[in-house]
């Protein structure tokens, strides 16, 4: 049964039809012809927190960009920016990450963190931010126009603390019991926020979904894994005992090859099986 235009006796009648008894396409063709409410909307942008490790260094990285424009002129910030229509927020951090960084992902490498949306998080106005994770290898860096720099900073944990540093930018500290940054050189907006919530996240969940593992390539021994562990858990990485960390992590992982490293046996090398 169809109703025609003025079959209604009034307007809560017309509303229960095309909302509950109509076809798809004649509701949406109805509500297309609607006075609509307007509602004020934020703007959205999404921040990357990227990390990697180098082995030679035996160093795990955090990528940053010097901010080349107000606000937060000259500040160290997460790669990032504002969702394009028609775009989602995953490929706005792909394309992003690109552009400010010199730095290809594609999405097996990301995954969504948590969406940031405190008021006033950002002096422009109404902004809220989809945060993303990645685990990559060192890439070389090219800063892109909204970035003035773009670099590797160390990422060193002492107790609570995790010390981003680097030579010639000094060293940014966040610390994970006041869940915020303490040192005089802070970050653009509120992204220590994002970056401890990305480090919680990780320490979280690492023995149950090791995808920080990915920052090792293709693949590595249980040695390297213990390494990249270690640096999160701010410890020795051969206070992890070998045994219990292999067992943990081996439903994770698939058995590649074997190597010789030179002296002793040949090591076992894996990949992670769930990511690949």
């Amino acid at each position: 049964m169809s109703f025609v235009s003025g079959s209604f006796t009034n307007k809560e009648e017309e509303k229960h039809y095309y909302e509950n008894e109509a076809t798809e396409a004649e509701f949406l063709s109805w509500y297309a012809k609607q006075e609509q409410p307007t509602y004020d909307m934020p703007s959205v942008t999404i921040d990357n927190v990227i990390f990697c490790y180098n082995r030679e260094e035996d160093q795990l990285k955090l990528l940053l960009i010097k901010r080349n424009s107000h606000p937060f002129q000259n500040s160290w910030a997460l790669p990032g920016g504002f969702v394009q229509r028609g775009e989602s927020t995953a490929d706005t951090c792909l394309r992003e990450t690109a552009e400010e960084t010199g730095v290809a992902i594609n999405l097996d490498s990301i995954e969504q963190l948590h969406t940031f949306s405190t008021p006033n998080r950002d002096p422009r106005g109404w902004v809220v931010t989809v945060s993303y994770l990645a685990f990559i290898g060192e890439d070389p860096l090219t800063a892109g126009d909204d970035a003035k720099e773009a670099t590797w900073f160390n990422v060193n944990r002492v107790n609570s603390e995790f010390l981003l540093e680097h030579p010639g930018h000094g060293v940014i500290t966040l610390d994970l019991k006041e869940n915020r940054g303490t040192s005089p050189l802070t970050l653009a907006f509120d992204h220590d926020q994002i970056i401890l919530k990305a480090l919680t996240h990780v320490l979280n969940t690492m023995y149950h979904e090791p995808k920080l593992l990915q920052v090792l390539g293709e693949d590595f021994s249980v040695a390297e894994a213990r390494k990249v562990f270690a640096k999160f858990l701010g410890i020795d990485f051969r206070d992890i005992d070998h045994s219990n960390f292999k067992k943990a992590l081996l439903p994770f992982l698939t058995e590649v090859d074997e190597r010789s490293m030179g002296i002793g046996r040949p090591a076992k090398f894996y990949k992670l099986s769930c990511y690949n």
